[in-house]
């Protein structure tokens, strides 16, 4: 299973739940998004991961640790439309989620990031592993 793989299996579940957001993986270029949706974004990247110790002598079996960040960005922050709504909504979508060939998702951390002109962005981590295996030739 790959990065990009998982990245959309995880941007398909949230957008089974939520239709009254923009939701798409991370912009190529953070620093030019703007947001044009009424009501605000969900926005999914691949953090990064570890592997752990091999499993095995003969040849390489390990777990990869990834981590997935969700990204709310939203023109509230108490409301029914706010931050705080879709932070809980996401949580609660995607804790116990498991994506094909990985392990459950489970969340790990959750920060603000921002506010500008009223528009507030807070993100919620999650962690999930898979199995990586040496490929024999």
């Amino acid at each position: 299973m790959t990065i990009n793989e998982i990245e959309n299996q995880i941007i398909e579940r949230i957008k089974s739940q939520i239709q009254d957001l923009h939701i798409e993986g991370f912009p190529e270029k953070p620093s030019e998004f703007k947001l044009t949706h009424a009501k605000g974004a969900i926005l999914i990247h691949y953090q990064g991961g570890n592997y752990s110790e091999s499993k095995s002598l003969g040849y390489i079996i390990q777990d990869k640790k990834l981590e997935f960040s969700v990204t709310i960005v939203t023109k509230n922050l108490r409301s029914h439309e706010g931050s705080y709504f879709y932070l809980d909504k996401v949580r609660q979508i995607l804790t116990g989620y498991r994506p094909a060939n990985c392990s459950k998702m489970q969340p790990v951390k959750e920060e603000f990031i921002s506010e500008n002109n009223g528009i507030w962005q807070y993100s919620i981590n999650f962690s999930l592993t898979t199995p990586t295996i040496e490929n024999l030739e």
